[in-house]
């Protein structure tokens, strides 16, 4: 079992990405009609191919790419288990990671969402960055606490050298109370990296995963593009 690098899954309408690393799953379903050139080899409508990248290839093809690649092509050697990439001058090649990758939306299935709370993205990633400085190698968590009375969402945490809070402002059920713990480090990277002015984040219960998913303006509009984060709690004696 696979529980590195990205797995990619292509048919004949979507290219989906899914990542975990056992505490976490990002995926991104990215629709390919009308940007996309006619496949080499036609799909049948249920035909999936799918592939491991190594997460340091993708690294790379990132680093490499900026606003004036217009478009990239992709090619899968079934036999070989080898992809490559090619824009504008530039082609990358590597092998794909041998194994089977969880079915991550298999297990996430599991669970359910009930609650949904709305919090602006530059408001979430400032107070947690502002708290990070408390963080250590032993002690990660953060505590966070949904108040739909005062419709706010409190941030907190507490080592033994200083304690910091932040309060944010938010839209959540008038009802909910829930306190969850997260790693901070997970949280942050996961709201910097949906791309929208505001996160929706689905909840549960204090022991299900969260859920964080695009709110409001779009950094790219124009592409037809769903992304999911889930995060796993943290577990304490007294959660």
């Amino acid at each position: 079992m696979i529980l590195t690098g990205v797995h990619i899954q292509l048919t004949q309408e979507k290219l989906k990405f899914i990542a975990t690393d056992g505490h976490r799953v990002a995926i991104t379903e990215l629709s390919i009609l009308g940007i996309a050139r006619k496949l080499r080899k036609q799909l049948e409508s249920e035909e999936i191919i799918q592939f491991t990248l190594p997460g340091r290839v993708l690294k790379e093809l990132a680093r490499n790419l900026d606003d004036s690649v217009e478009f990239i092509n992709l090619w899968y050697d079934t036999q070989s288990n080898r992809l490559g990439f090619a824009w504008q001058d530039i082609i990358l090649k590597c092998q794909c990671l041998e194994g089977a990758y969880p079915d991550c939306e298999q297990l996430l299935a599991r669970f359910s969402f009930d609650q949904e709370v709305i919090i602006e993205k530059a408001f979430l990633v400032k107070a947690l960055e502002r708290l990070a400085v408390l963080t250590d190698k032993k002690e990660k968590g953060i505590y966070l606490q949904f108040d739909g009375t005062l419709q706010q969402v409190r941030l907190s945490i507490e080592r033994e050298f200083g304690k910091g809070d932040q309060v944010i402002a938010a839209h959540l059920p008038s009802e909910m109370s829930l306190n969850m713990q997260f790693n901070l480090k997970y949280l942050v990277e996961a709201a910097k990296a949906i791309p929208s002015t505001a996160i929706k984040i689905h909840l549960q219960q204090s022991d299900h995963p969260a859920m964080l998913v695009p709110y409001g303006d779009r950094q790219n509009p124009e592409l037809e593009m769903s992304m999911r984060q889930f995060l796993l709690p943290l577990y304490t004696q007294n959660a």
